[in-house]
């Protein structure tokens, strides 16, 4: 059995649409007919329903085994290979944008360094949208600044991070300290589903406040947003240490950093997590030294 016809199957199951699944393996709609039609001739069976894009009983009897011979076969090839010439291996890494800017380049080129073969997709979003990336296996692992808690999912706390207040060029100097100092500024603010957002929310409540109570002034996807708008005059912003050079290089005034911290975690489908490469992949994360934070 062809092993790109038999994915290409499983793909098309789960997203029950020709040209959804197409996008997501990157190929044309025509192909993945092809390669169904192929499949279904192989097995002399129909596997779908074309009108409803229904599995048939014979296609539910298969997809409910394909996923787990993928699985056995890659980690097979693996082993088989392990000696012999090496082969190109692709690592889809899902990340939120804070440890997507500061932390995957240096831990790619690690990863890189001891497999050389290993090629990245990668995909920079916010919190949320990584978690359900990983769910639907479109990433191998994801790297998000939040604690993701599922009963599929194994997650570790991987750096610490503490969130810190910028303002404009033009802000007074000196650190806020208490919410009453920065209640009367407009504020830059994160999508809800950033595991910033989430962090600035749960700082900010050790200080009696909430982002709810402070001016909304714009709300962005990254923190490259942020640190632009700010540097714009709009409004003040709330970033991750990482981000604090980069926004004082710009002129941003750094206003101290918020109570509290957060870590940056990394999550793999618990089922996945012995995977060659999912599992080496994770043990050089939990090596992986932090940045160094700028004091300024």
């Amino acid at each position: 059995m062809n092993e790109k016809w038999l994915h290409v199957f499983v793909v098309l199951a789960r997203a029950r649409s020709f040209s959804l699944a197409a996008r997501k393996l990157d190929i044309s709609q025509s192909t993945v007919t092809k390669y169904l039609q192929h499949l279904e001739r192989e097995l002399h069976v129909l596997l779908i329903e074309r009108k409803t894009l229904t599995l048939t009983d014979e296609g539910e009897a298969l997809y409910a085994q394909a996923g787990q011979w993928l699985q056995d076969w890659a980690r097979l090839r693996s082993q088989f290979n392990k000696n012999s010439a090496p082969y190109t291996e692709t690592l889809k890494l899902g990340a939120s944008t804070t440890p997507g800017t500061y932390f995957l380049p240096g831990l790619c080129a690690n990863c890189h360094e001891q497999f050389p073969r290993t090629k990245f997709y990668l995909q920079v979003d916010d919190s949320s949208t990584i978690t359900d990336l990983l769910l639907q296996r479109e990433v191998d692992a994801a790297i998000i600044g939040q604690a993701f808690h599922h009963p599929d999912v194994h997650t570790v706390p991987l750096w610490k991070d503490q969130l810190v207040l910028i303002g404009p060029p033009d802000a007074s100097p000196g650190p806020a300290e208490s919410f009453a100092d920065i209640s009367c500024h407009p504020f830059i603010k994160r999508k809800k589903g950033s595991g910033t957002y989430l962090a600035a929310e749960q700082s900010l409540q050790q200080w009696g406040g909430s982002l709810l109570d402070l001016e909304t002034a714009a709300v962005v996807p990254n923190t490259e947003s942020v640190l632009s708008l700010v540097q714009a005059g709009i409004g003040y912003g709330i970033i991750s240490e990482y981000a604090l050079a980069s926004a004082v290089s710009r002129g941003c005034v750094n206003k101290g950093r918020l109570p509290g911290f957060r870590h940056l975690h990394l999550s793999t489908l618990t089922e996945r997590a012995e995977e060659p490469m999912i599992h080496a992949f994770s043990e050089l994360a939990r090596t992986f030294q932090a940045p160094v934070v700028s004091s300024h």
